[in-house]
């Protein structure tokens, strides 16, 4: 585990490989290793080094080739179902539909009803207007800031907010974190911790103020994801036994809020966010509908977190993380190994949140990132 960076020379000539194949679905790992005139063992080995595998790099390229054709308007739809392996159109057309709940056309319609700038800007004006947080979480945030926050000070706020501190209490039960807490005091000092608190009042904060304007099992199935990120960051810390280091602060409000910008893309008003609404139905794999949204939206999951984060004055610590994750993500800057760990739990929170049931790729990751309680893992989420 003490790889720093992950090369991308191997990868991009597979992508370029499968890139210049009529039929990139029917290109093999054998071919592929071939073609890069190296033994399958020798091919194996170096995409390990690089985090990733022939079956995940194919899979997503295939995603990928898909979403991109539709959105860009690049390629027919009849060219498109023989890329992606399909006999004929309609067999496509039926496949695309039970994952995404609408055509490919009707897909790229949607994609083409307003310009990037025009998306963006009605986006930033909706973040601009998001209405005010809640008087608690505006003082938890203050008194963080002024260095005055405690356990005391944190337990007189909450207990003045009673919807908030049921919340507390809710998130502090025996099923997540240990043993029943008898009141607010012991949930924040025994079970959550201060920050975790601080951190699930900016959820609720957002979750309550866009409540009437994304649709409920959006707001629903995501928040229960951002709740659940600490546990997931603990799992993972536990199974890689302190071999990688973490700011463990920064890192854990950067899991949860690093998808609330799902609620800002699904946002009622933004011209484009029927198709966000089936991206998420249908893009199994949270790496590419973040360079998707960015390429149909004009901003990507990740900087819309940062947007909404920076607006409400959060860490700017975090908002900075988030915006090099993006960058990450999209292949536009190289990842240390705790950037990939944090792709690889945002990627378990967004299968989660989605109701996404193929995990197949996570499991593969997590091998390759040494994470070796998967089992666990799926327990939180797929069960």
């Amino acid at each position: 585990m003490n790889k720093t960076t992950q090369p991308m020379g191997l990868i991009e000539a597979v992508h370029n490989l499968l890139n210049s194949s009529d039929c990139p679905a029917s290109v093999t790992l054998e071919q592929c290793a071939s073609e890069l005139a190296m033994s399958m063992t020798s091919f194996r080995r170096k995409l390990s080094q690089e985090e990733t595998s022939y079956k995940l790099i194919h899979a997503k390229f295939l995603n990928e080739l898909c979403v991109h054709a539709l959105l860009t308007n690049q390629t027919n739809i009849d060219e498109l179902a023989i890329k992606l392996g399909y006999s004929e159109r309609a067999t496509f057309e039926r496949s695309f539909r039970q994952k995404f709940g609408i055509t490919p056309s009707q897909f790229r319609e949607l994609s083409l009803v307003s310009s990037h700038h025009e998306s963006y800007q009605k986006l930033t004006h909706i973040a601009q207007h998001i209405p005010p947080m809640s008087d608690s979480c505006r003082l938890l945030l203050q008194e963080k800031e002024s260095g005055a926050l405690d356990v005391n000070r944190t337990t007189d706020i909450i207990s003045k907010d009673p919807i908030f501190s049921a919340r507390v209490m809710g998130q502090a039960s025996m099923a997540i974190y240990g043993k029943t807490p008898s009141n607010i005091q012991e949930a924040i000092s025994r079970n959550l911790g201060v920050n975790t608190v601080i951190n699930f009042a900016v959820v609720y904060a957002v979750k309550d103020a866009l409540q009437e304007h994304v649709q409920q099992a959006v707001i629903d199935q995501y928040s229960k994801a951002f709740l659940i990120a600490p546990l997931l960051f603990k799992l993972v810390r536990k199974s890689l036994k302190n071999k990688v280091k973490f700011d463990n602060v920064q890192t854990e409000q950067v899991l949860v809020f690093a998808l609330l910008g799902v609620f800002l893309l699904s946002h009622k008003n933004a011209h484009k966010y029927q198709l966000m609404l089936h991206s998420l139905q249908g893009i199994e794999e949270l790496t590419s509908l973040n360079a998707h949204i960015q390429e149909s939206m004009g901003i990507s999951i990740f900087s819309s977190s940062a947007l909404m984060l920076s607006l409400w004055h959060i860490d700017a610590g975090v908002v900075k993380q988030l915006n090099h994750l993006d960058k990450v993500s999209r292949n536009k800057a190289k990842g240390a190994i705790q950037d990939e760990l944090l792709l690889f739990i945002l990627s378990c929170l967004y299968c989660f949140a989605a109701g996404h049931t193929d995990y197949d790729h996570l499991l593969q990751k997590a091998e390759l990132l040494s994470v070796d309680n998967f089992d666990e893992i799926k327990a939180l989420l797929f069960t």
